[in-house]
This record gives structure tokens, sequence and C-alpha cells, in this order.
């Protein structure tokens, strides 16, 4: 019988063995300052590309939607709704897209407010967008991978944040509003 399946597991290049061009095993070398697997028969290289993640800040009445994870990495602990952005899809679309999976809230993304790239997911490097969103409607209530919904004030984020960088975000961003408040 053959393991089931894991989307995870596809997403980085732990245990790829052989090259996708002509199958030789790879080997891992130097290649302009950093350890690449390589192919000694065809000189292919394996770049791990980040991959994009789309994330939505969605307030009302000073409150920011979360969600809390059903899955690894950061199960049980809380996130800004978000996802990875699928092939040909714009990244604001995707954060519409999330918001409305695991949420079941319609959002109308109001600008960006972050970018930046980060080791943090075990499974790949990602650059992750934030956008910031106004609810348009749709009903509360948790979808996809996660296994709740919730407005937490600003000044009172939920505990555990799954992801150091949506910690920071949050504080900066709640920072910001009372400012300019």
């Amino acid at each position: 019988m053959s393991a089931p399946y894991d989307i995870d597991a596809q997403a980085n290049y732990k245990g790829l063995r052989f090259c996708p061009r002509c199958a030789t095993e790879l080997e891992e070398r130097e290649i302009r300052g950093h350890r690449r697997l390589t192919c000694p028969g065809c000189s292919y290289i394996f770049y791990l590309s980040p991959a994009a993640v789309a994330c939505v800040i969605a307030e009302q009445e000073g409150r920011i939607l979360f969600v809390l994870r059903k899955y690894e990495p950061g199960k049980g602990k809380w996130c800004l709704p978000a996802g990875f952005v699928e092939t040909g899809e714009q990244p604001g679309e995707c954060a519409v897209r999330e918001t409305k999976e695991e949420t079941g809230l319609d959002v109308s993304i109001t600008g960006i407010y972050d970018a930046w790239a980060t080791d943090e997911d075990p499974r790949t490097p990602v650059i992750s967008m934030v956008f910031t969103a106004r609810v348009t409607g749709g009903d509360l209530v948790a979808g996809d991978d996660a296994e709740e919904a919730l407005f937490f004030d600003m000044d009172d984020p939920p505990d555990p944040i799954a992801f150091e960088d949506h910690r920071r975000v949050v504080r900066r961003y709640t920072e910001e509003r009372r400012q300019r408040s």
C-alpha cells in the first residue's frame, strides 16, 4: 500500500533525489554562493523559489478577523486569513478567495499593507503580501482549513498567534490605527 498523498510535502524539496529532466541522482553543490541540488548528468539546477502567500487584515468596528488553524504549521493557533496564491491568480484575488473559504465572509480589498520574505513556514520559503479589506457580506463561519473564525479587539488579539510575522504586522497595524485616531 502506498503512502497517502500529502500536499504539504509537495511544497518543498526535502527528499528530492532525482533530476526531473534526466532522472540522474542529484548532488548538492555550491552555486553562486548557495547550496543547491544539481544534476551531474544534464547540469540542471534546482532553485527553490519562494511561494507567494496572500494575507488579509479585515477590520470591522475596531476588531480584526482571525482564524484558528486546523492543520500544521501552527495547528491550534490563530492567524490572519491567508493562503498560497494559485498559478494564474492575482494576489488580491487570492486574498478575497482565502478569506471566503476560511471565514465565509466576502471582502473587498482596500489596499496592500505590507510584504516580506520569510522562512517561517517549514514547508517552503514564502513571500507574504498583506492586504487590508472591508467586509462586504457573507456569514462568519469557519471553513476550509480553519477550525474557528472570529473578530478580536485590536487591543486584545488572540493568543497564541501561529506566525511571528502575523504578530508583527498586526501589532504595527494596530499601533498605526491608534495613532490616526
